[in-house]
């Protein structure tokens, strides 16, 4: 490899071997890896997948040859210490304009033969013609070799869920603490982005609202918290690029006995749910399982398009080879999968309720990541 073995870490170096693999088969001298600045909860980011660096900017990419020597491409000039801080890529280069940059990249290492661009699905059209145009056409598509490589975490990715999933217990504390009458649903969700944000948290994807019957989860609006209303909250922390997403429902005041009784049906579909998620068995079980326990009390009609989707899903980055848990989902369920089971659910005495969490699968089970307990939670103006 071009690079000193030495100075990689390990994980790295299995990547590498795998890419180099990957292209001698794929017949590809180059892999231009390609990213956005934006961070996704359910895709894998190209370039942070490689160079161990969230991009920011336009564009950013990392230009791999056969031979494993790497540069990495940033869009902003005073990001250039954060970014060779962070990364094992020893060249790095400031690129105002891309495709300019990788024509000269290309030229410069002797790229004879095709590139593959892994990361092609974010990549505007117009850059891509241009790539085509400045490289006579030599460009290949070639997501499905990240799609196959990045399946989910290794053992070095638990420091990072484990941060992220304290991030998000953090998050659903400040609704506890912080939710009062009166209060606009944004500025509750903006405590609680503060809450992980202050602690560290690169990104999140949260909805926080606030209802006497809401109909579905939607971004936190003006409406005002009123006395008896259910706070649901859907909470999704990154650290390194790993989300974790927990789900969890409050209500302002003492909880009515019929929301206690309800909210009884999702605790035990998370419960029943959970004991699907075994090495071995297929995803749509979880699925299935959940949709079974709503159906036995009563509601099957409710478990299905417009109330109900998915029942739960990938987190993008290293997470699983499948976007959502669904019946029909025949993927086998493998050690080391990171994905989250949530039997939210419509209900129509109650509304929208929810419960869910990340999970990590291990040989004996699922290891939930967050510390917040399954129940229905009370706030206390």
């Amino acid at each position: 490899m071009a690079h000193n073995q030495s100075q990689i870490p390990a994980p790295v170096q299995a990547k590498l071997r795998s890419l180099q693999e990957a292209m001698k088969r794929d017949g590809l001298s180059a892999l231009l890896f390609y990213s956005t600045g934006q961070l996704s909860m359910l895709e894998v980011n190209p370039v942070l997948w490689l160079s161990g660096v969230l991009p920011m900017g336009p564009n950013a990419g990392v230009l791999l040859t056969d031979s494993c020597d790497a540069t990495m491409l940033i869009s902003l000039s005073w990001d250039q210490g954060r970014v060779r801080r962070q990364t094992w890529i020893h060249e790095v280069r400031v690129a105002e304009r891309f495709a300019d940059a990788v024509q000269d990249l290309v030229q410069q290492k002797s790229v004879q033969g095709k590139v593959g661009i892994v990361g092609w699905a974010f990549m505007p059209a117009a850059l891509y013609q241009s790539l085509q145009r400045v490289l006579d056409g030599r460009v290949e598509v070639a997501d499905p070799i990240l799609s196959t490589l990045a399946r989910f975490p290794g053992r070095e990715s638990l420091p990072a869920l484990q941060r992220a999933a304290e991030l998000a217990d953090s998050g659903f504390s400040a609704i506890l603490q912080k939710a009062k009458i009166g209060m606009p649903e944004y500025e509750l969700a903006a405590e609680v982005e503060y809450a992980m944000r202050s602690q560290g948290a690169e990104d999140n994807f949260g909805m926080v609202t606030a209802s006497d019957h809401s109909h579905c989860t939607h971004p936190p609006a003006d409406r005002r918290i009123q006395p008896g209303d259910i706070i649901i909250a859907e909470i999704t922390p990154a650290i390194e690029g790993h989300f974790v997403q927990l789900c969890r429902t409050a209500v302002m005041g003492p909880a009515s006995p019929l929301l206690r009784e309800k909210f009884t049906i999702l605790e035990e579909a998370m419960e029943k749910s959970l004991a699907q998620v075994r090495v071995g068995k297929k995803a749509g079980a979880i699925s299935r399982v959940m949709n079974e326990v709503f159906t036995a009390h009563g509601y099957e009609k409710y478990c299905r398009p417009p109330y109900m989707r998915v029942r739960g899903h990938g987190l993008g980055f290293l997470s699983l080879p499948f976007s959502e848990i669904v019946d029909e989902n025949e993927a086998v369920i493998e050690e080391g999968m990171c994905f989250v089971v949530h039997p939210n659910q419509y209900l129509p005495e109650t509304g929208y309720l929810m419960l869910g969490d990340t999970v990590l699968v291990e040989a004996n089970g699922p290891r939930r990541l967050t510390r917040t307990p399954l129940k229905l939670f009370t706030v206390e103006d």
